[in-house]
């Protein structure tokens, strides 16, 4: 495991207080940080080339990420049906290849860059990503600049500014969250009248066992493993707070 990551028994990104430092970083309504990764599609996405062009999803996420699969595979929609029906509608999407969550026997955390691309690869052909995969590096510059967890979301409009973030992808908040950019869009082009909103909220989401076993399993029984020891943690935090 990289030095750099933390471990299970101190990971905060299932906890409220995970929750509560991603509210506080990068807030909504100021620039996004641009950057340059390279595709898995070949050549390198600015961020910036879009401004003025299309409103940008990024979704960060990893192999060993049970989220990142249940969203692709099951979320409530699928990140692929809302790729297909916003991207007619001026929305580009990219999922950023990032840190490794559950490394196991069988897909380790890479060292190398080549590593990273290797199992971006196997996330694009396995749970056929639709849309184009864009890979952090070694340093996983681009999840610090945008202070991510495992698996947030972001939304950039045409003018450069962060519109939208959560710390988790929850497709169904995120197809809200696109539906109303685009009316704002749309009311702008017609000259009218809108209100700008903000909004906060704090929820709990269940995870989908089935997929988070499987991809635990596809890891290898260290990941197996660790993720059983983070339940135990979690459970005596739970208890412990009561």
């Amino acid at each position: 495991m990289d030095e750099t990551e933390p471990t299970l028994d101190r990971y905060v990104g299932h906890l409220a207080e995970g929750a509560l430092q991603f509210r506080n970083e990068l807030s909504v309504g100021t620039e996004a940080p641009d950057f340059v990764l390279p595709s898995l599609d070949g050549g390198f996405v600015r961020l910036s080339r879009f401004r003025g062009k299309a409103n940008v999803v990024l979704i960060f996420g990893s192999f060993t990420c049970g989220s990142t699969v249940t969203q692709l595979r099951a979320g409530r929609p699928t990140l692929g049906e809302l790729h297909r029906r916003f991207k007619r509608r001026g929305f580009e999407f990219f999922l950023v290849y990032s840190v490794e969550m559950h490394p196991g026997e069988f897909v380790s955390r890479p060292s190398t860059f080549e590593q990273r691309v290797d199992h971006a690869l196997r996330l694009k052909k396995e749970e056929k990503v639709p849309f184009p995969i864009i890979v952090d590096g070694l340093g996983n510059e681009v999840r610090e600049l945008y202070q991510a967890l495992s698996n947030p979301v972001f939304v950039i409009d045409r003018d450069g500014l962060l519109v939208y973030k959560s710390s988790w992808t929850w497709a169904a908040d995120l197809e809200q969250a696109l539906s109303e950019l685009l009316a704002w869009e749309r009311a702008k082009a017609k000259n009218q009248m809108v209100r700008m909103c903000y909004s906060e909220k704090l929820v709990g989401l269940t995870r989908n066992v089935k997929i988070s076993a499987q991809v635990h399993k596809r890891a290898g029984p260290e990941a197996v493993a660790n993720f059983q020891t983070l339940n135990r943690i979690e459970g005596r935090r739970d208890k412990s707070s009561r």
